[in-house]
């Protein structure tokens, strides 16, 4: 039994005695002013509240950002970003073109994976050639890629045609060592559809600052910090505690009651009542996030609807009334608590692409959607099942049961089907589907990643459609993405983006509703800075 368990368990008078008697007054004033003795004291536990929690631990499994910033501790890319969130290296030192459709990257010496194997260029193109994989979320920024290895620490990547946002792209392929990964069976990503177990699911390898100690689904994950990590970082956490806590009431009552240093979601309603307790603050930023509503595009009969043989929705008149009938001001005024800007197209301000003449919506006229339902055939309306998740988007479920309340007027009927995002994803992934919410951002600040994943026809080899979960094609509008994705010109490019999302907006594919702002809520002494990617960055959070 060690000094420490027994002096913790001995009452205070026998503690004394134990000190000066058995151990002596030298021992003892060496024991309290010992290393070890300081380093306990001084250490220090982030906890983390979430609305919910990662869904693996494997770095390609899931493209959800709550499961992307968790393993973001963890896991590093190539290339990353700084705080004016310009490229900046990461597990690469520097990266240049050494052709139209060439990228050599030269990668950081003596990094090492936390099971102590050394970093190179083979970890880099087993991940890409992982990240291709038929299971893996991150087929759009790995589809097409070749990876060629120079040397230990030189690898070079080729692009089917000239791609100057590889760079971008490949910050989002976390790199996963290739031995390690090998040796535990896990060459394919976690197969989430599925629902299969994988060694990856629970246990992690990366280079980044922490290291996994324990992981229990939708209960706790810890992390410890790495001893042997690389770079450097604003604070000295050494402990981060992950904690999902779904009900919005729990999660802020842990906040304020010192159970959490930090809620990362915060609900709109609460964010005035937490700014005035002097032991919290907030933190907030416009983010790069778009919520809208989508409809199955593609059946021609809708599997959760009272409409015959009909699907109402690819008729652009019933999409025009529904986009007639939403009240945003109201939704971002009630709901969002003034969180949030109203839009009437899919991409946010800050991204390329963006056009600020497409954010004007039209003007609330329901009489004017009653005429559009008749001209269409449906003077009565219709009912329909609205698929929404209720611990993703900030108040998504409250959105969504005012959505169903504003279209009630107008005849329609919307039977709202809310449910965890556990199961929300895989529903919609499956395209089982009539209607449903999304919320959607360019992890690297570029319109084409919208326009590529959700609209054009899907085609999971190439990264193509992959999110495109109204099943929608078109095969002209998909060579026009193809024509802007490939066009060197910044200045032509980003034109020929905004019209392509002219057309998007005035075929109403989407019903567009609001940016959201994003709110972290925490204890005085922590400063954690908000991205508007919604990445939270352990790098840059201190403690004191």
């Amino acid at each position: 039994m060690t000094t420490d368990l027994i002096l913790s368990r001995a009452p205070s008078r026998l503690k004394t005695r134990l000190l000066q008697g058995i151990f002596g007054a030298v021992l003892l004033a060496g024991f309290a002013a010992s290393p070890a003795a300081s380093t306990a004291a001084a250490a220090k536990t982030l906890r983390i509240g979430a609305q919910a929690d990662a869904g693996t631990m494997d770095p390609q499994a899931q493209n959800i950002q709550t499961t992307i910033s968790l393993l973001n501790m963890i896991y590093e890319p190539l290339v990353t970003r700084d705080k004016s969130l310009a490229k900046t290296p990461a597990l690469a030192e520097s990266w240049s073109q050494t052709a139209p459709d060439t990228w050599r990257f030269k990668l950081r010496p003596n990094v090492k994976f936390h099971d102590g194997s050394p970093l190179t260029a083979e970890d880099v193109a087993f991940t890409i050639k992982r990240a291709q994989g038929a299971t893996s979320q991150f087929t759009s920024y790995s589809a097409g890629l070749t990876p060629k290895i120079v040397d230990d620490l030189t690898i070079d990547i080729a692009t089917p045609k000239p791609d100057p946002l590889l760079p971008d792209k490949i910050m989002n392929l976390p790199i996963m060592s290739k031995l390690w990964t090998e040796k535990n069976g896990a060459l394919e990503p976690q197969n989430l559809k599925e629902k299969k177990e994988s060694f990856t699911a629970l246990n992690a390898n990366g280079t980044g600052p922490y290291k996994l100690v324990s992981r229990a689904p939708d209960s706790k994950t810890v992390l410890a910090r790495s001893p042997t990590y690389w770079g450097k970082l604003d604070g000295d956490i050494d402990e981060v505690v992950f904690m999902p806590i779904g009900s919005d009431p729990t999660r802020m009552a842990a906040l304020v009651s010192g159970e959490i240093d930090i809620a990362i979601d915060v609900p709109s309603q609460d964010v005035a009542r937490l700014s005035q307790n002097p032991d919290l603050k907030i933190s907030k930023v416009d983010e790069f996030r778009t919520i809208f509503f989508g409809f199955d595009l593609k059946n021609d009969k809708l599997k959760y609807a009272e409409t015959g043989d009909k699907n109402p929705f690819k008729d652009i008149r019933v999409r025009q009334a529904i986009n007639m009938a939403v009240d945003r001001d109201a939704i971002v005024r009630t709901v969002m608590r003034g969180l949030a800007s109203p839009t009437a197209q899919i991409l946010a301000p800050g991204n390329v692409g963006y056009d600020p003449a497409l954010d004007k919506a039209p003007k609330v006229d329901r009489e004017g959607a009653k005429k559009l339902l008749a001209e269409a055939g449906y003077p009565e309306g219709f009912s329909f099942t609205l698929d929404c998740p209720n611990d993703r988007y900030v108040n998504d479920e409250q959105v969504c049961k005012t959505l169903v309340t504003m279209l009630a007027p107008i005849g329609l009927k919307a039977n709202l089907n809310s449910m965890p995002r556990a199961k929300y994803f895989p529903k919609i992934w499956d395209r089982d589907t009539s209607m449903f919410m999304m919320g959607f951002n360019s992890p690297f600040f570029d319109g084409m990643y919208a326009l590529e994943t959700m609209l054009m026809t899907r085609d999971d080899a190439k990264g193509e459609g992959i999110y495109n979960y109204e099943n929608y094609s078109n095969p002209a509008l998909d060579k026009e993405i193809a024509a802007a994705r490939d066009e060197l010109d910044p200045a032509k490019r980003s034109a020929m983006m905004k019209a392509i999302y002219k057309k998007i907006s005035d075929d109403t594919l989407y019903v567009s509703l609001y940016n959201q702002v994003l709110v972290y809520a925490m204890r005085k002494a922590v400063d954690a800075p908000v991205r508007p990617d919604n990445m939270f960055e352990i790098r840059w959070v201190t403690m004191k």
